[in-house]
């Protein structure tokens, strides 16, 4: 995965902890983004989408490069979104580790090329934190899917699944 991925990840779980000064927006916005899941959506893919052109290195993006890695962040982020906790801490973990050994890496290219064995490490240290976090997620994305499916059998909905709703219900997770 790349580093300006990393950083976007990063830069989009700030800005959903940031969700605490929502009250700042006036109050048709604030009404909006409470009340309309798929406009929260909207918010976030234009979010990664400004975070990666923000955040990417110093040569330009084409912006459907831009736009498919969004797309792409968004994905993971819906799936990292819908895990049990017992996924989500160790996956949160890994994409920390996933980017400080980022910068490690790109510290060794830059500042001492000539420490190949290093560089060479620490990029297959990359490919397997990648690897297992990938493999985290869809793995906790496929069973709190079956988990909530069977919970919900009733009134089971895909896109609210997926997009989530308002309100939780109370004591389940």
């Amino acid at each position: 995965m790349a580093n300006d991925a990393i950083r976007g990840i990063f830069l989009l779980l700030l800005a959903v902890a940031g969700n605490f000064v929502a009250e700042t927006l006036g109050c048709s916005s604030q009404k909006l983004l409470s009340q309309h899941m798929y406009a929260k959506h909207v918010v976030i893919c234009l979010l990664l989408y400004f975070a990666i052109g923000f955040t990417s290195s110093d040569r330009p993006m084409h912006p459907t490069t831009m736009l498919l890695m969004a797309v792409g962040i968004y994905v993971a982020f819906i799936m990292f979104t819908k895990m049990h906790l017992t996924f989500t801490l160790p996956v949160f973990g890994l994409l920390a580790a996933t980017y400080i050994n980022s910068t490690f890496i790109n510290y060794y290219e830059k500042v001492t090329p000539e420490q190949k064995v290093t560089i060479e490490v620490l990029q297959k240290l990359q490919t397997i934190l990648e690897g297992s976090m990938i493999g985290l997620v869809v793995l906790g994305f496929a069973l709190y899917y079956r988990h909530q499916r069977k919970e919900h059998r009733q009134e089971w909905s895909t896109l609210d699944f997926v997009f989530g709703v308002t309100e939780c219900d109370a004591g389940k997770t």
